[in-house]
């Protein structure tokens, strides 16, 4: 159940990670694919 709270909640982080890249620039963008490599799989699917 845990795993499902997590994913729920990383839902959300995504979206506003998104809108924050657009607003702050590649270099945000750099540090968040640093942070979110092993992430990026799931959201390309659910995207």
């Amino acid at each position: 159940m845990r795993a499902g709270s997590r994913s729920v909640t990383r839902s959300p982080a995504q979206k506003s990670a998104c809108k924050d890249l657009k607003r702050n620039g590649q270099r945000a963008a750099i540090t968040l694919k640093a942070t979110y490599t092993p992430i990026p799989k799931r959201a390309g699917s659910r995207s």
